[in-house]
């Protein structure tokens, strides 16, 4: 008769596991199948890179000041920018509400970091006065 008792023997190879099926994963549900498949496919596609001359095109694109583009580009990017702002703001005090916090705490979380941008450009102002 034999038990279920796994063998101590010294000569048995450590890769196999007794009483285990070559399938390791026990039953999973389909939807853990598919992550299952999508994390192998992704782990084995290629990295994806850069072109070699992504450097020196991005440096040059970001020198480039904002008098050299087009005042309709210009207007552009400043709204853009304004409403990705507003946004963010917006999503963030739901979120943080979401998560229980009060109007004080989300306030002075949102606004803070706003007081610090606007601060930077004023100390610059004054550190770099001209005499």
């Amino acid at each position: 008769m034999t038990d279920n008792v796994p063998d101590e023997s010294p000569n048995r190879s450590p890769d196999r596991l007794p009483n285990m099926s070559p399938n390791i994963l026990p039953e999973i549900d389909p939807s853990q199948a598919a992550i299952d498949r999508l994390l192998r496919s992704s782990l084995s596609a290629p990295v994806p890179t850069v072109s070699p001359d992504f450097e020196q095109r991005l440096m040059r694109e970001l020198s480039q000041s904002p008098r050299q583009s087009s005042p309709a580009l210009a207007r552009y990017r400043k709204i853009l920018l304004t409403a990705y702002g507003v946004m963010s703001v917006v999503v963030s005090a739901a979120v943080m509400r979401g998560q229980g916090l009060t109007w004080p705490p989300i306030a002075a979380m949102i606004l803070g970091p706003l007081a610090l941008i606007a601060a930077v450009p004023l100390s610059r102002r004054a550190t770099h006065t001209s005499k």
